[in-house]
């Protein structure tokens, strides 16, 4: 039989292997939250009008990374990018796919001469654009609100690594959470 010494020993070294345990899985649950945020998924807030009406400022996002990882990318697609000279994140849609042509005539948007069905978009460009070809390494982004955004048109196509994440879901506000679904919203 143990002495009272022993059990207390015995104890001891239970709890601090408990306690090694809890560290290791807390270690393995920071790590990976890390490696989930930094590769697989993120949330992010929406800044400004350039969504308008998609989108509005406040709304609170789920972003998809491995959609930029795989690089399948979709005309519709709403993704957070990256123009190659600013630090901030946008949020906008691909619209122009690489060899496309793009063109903004009279409010409508052109791909090699055939008009784009753009039900999402209620606040159409003011000023003709275009025509331009998209590179084979790049996407063009235009915002929904043509009318206010700064997209494509003024920062030129983005190469595909500028592109950080496809837009899933509204997550906040509660009463506005939706799923989106490329080009249907």
């Amino acid at each position: 039989m143990p002495t009272r010494m022993e059990r207390r020993q015995e104890r001891a070294r239970r709890r601090r292997r408990e306690a090694r345990a809890w560290l290791l899985e807390l270690a393995a649950v920071l790590v990976l939250s890390v490696l989930v945020r930094t590769f697989v998924f993120s949330l992010t807030t929406v800044q400004g009008p350039s969504m308008r009406e998609t989108l509005h400022s406040g709304q609170v996002v789920a972003v998809d990374k491995l959609y930029a990882a795989i690089g399948d990318f979709s005309r519709g697609a709403i993704v957070i990018c990256r123009f190659p000279d600013s630090r901030d994140y946008y949020v906008k849609r691909i619209v122009g796919l690489p060899g496309e042509t793009i063109e903004i005539r009279g409010g409508k948007t052109y791909i090699d001469g055939d008009a784009l069905s753009e039900p999402y978009v209620l606040y159409p460009a003011q000023e003709d654009f275009g025509p331009v070809t998209v590179e084979a390494d790049e996407v063009f982004v235009l915002g929904d609100n043509r009318a206010n955004s700064h997209d494509s048109r003024s920062e030129g196509a983005i190469p595909r690594e500028s592109v950080v994440g496809r837009v899933m879901a509204v997550c906040f506000p509660p009463e506005e959470m939706r799923l989106l679904q490329d080009g249907a919203d």
